[in-house]
C-alpha cells in the first residue's frame, strides 16, 4: 500500500486519499482530500470576490462543461427535433426545442415541469447512462412542431404523452 504525508496535517495517509494534480503524469496533490477542502473553504471565506471572479472565468472558458448555464448562451441556440432512446428497454421519446443544448441539459438534470412522466420515471430508474440522445433534424422554429409530428408518425415513440399523434 502506497502512502504519502499531507503537508497540512502532517499525517501519513493512503495515496488514494489525495486528489490528482496531474492525472496523465500520475502526480497527486500535496494535501489530502480533507485538507484540500478546508483550504478551499478558507480561501472562499477570506476572499469571496476573488473566488467569484475565478469561477466566472472558469465558466466562460469551459462552456462545454456546463451546457445549460447562462455562460454558454453566447453560442447561438439551435432549433430542432431530437430523439431519446432507452438502450435497455428500447423505448423512445421524440421532442422538439428551440434550444437543443438547453433541452438536453434539462432532460439530463431531470428538471422542469416534466410533462413526459414516463421518460422521467425511466431516467430515474436506469440513470442517464442507459439513454442515447440524438438530433434528428435542425429546423426553423416556425416549423418545429410540424417536423416533430412528422417524426412521431415515422418512429411511433412509446414514451410520448400525446399518443394520438402516432395514429
Amino acid at each position: 500500500m502506497e502512502t504519502k504525508i499531507c503537508l497540512d496535517c502532517g499525517e501519513e495517509k493512503d495515496i488514494t486519499l489525495f486528489h490528482w494534480s496531474d492525472r496523465q503524469k500520475g502526480i497527486k496533490k500535496s494535501y489530502c482530500n480533507k485538507c484540500s477542502v478546508e483550504r478551499v473553504r478558507e480561501y472562499v471565506e477570506n476572499d469571496p470576490v476573488a473566488h467569484r471572479i475565478y469561477m466566472q472565468k472558469h465558466y466562460r472558458e469551459n462552456p462545454h462543461l456546463y451546457p445549460g448555464n447562462h455562460y454558454s448562451k453566447s453560442t447561438p441556440a439551435e432549433c430542432g427535433i431530437y430523439k431519446i432512446t432507452c438502450l435497455i428497454t428500447g423505448d423512445t421519446y421524440i421532442g422538439c426545442s428551440s434550444n437543443l443544448k438547453n433541452r438536453m441539459y434539462k432532460h439530463r438534470r431531470n428538471v422542469g415541469r416534466s410533462i413526459q412522466k414516463d421518460l422521467k420515471k425511466l431516467i430515474n430508474l436506469y440513470t442517464w447512462d442507459a439513454f442515447k440522445w440524438e438530433v434528428l433534424e435542425t429546423c426553423d422554429p416556425s416549423v418545429k412542431f410540424e417536423r416533430e409530428t412528422h417524426y412521431i408518425q415515422i418512429y411511433k415513440p412509446t414514451l410520448n404523452r400525446w399518443k394520438n399523434l402516432t395514429k
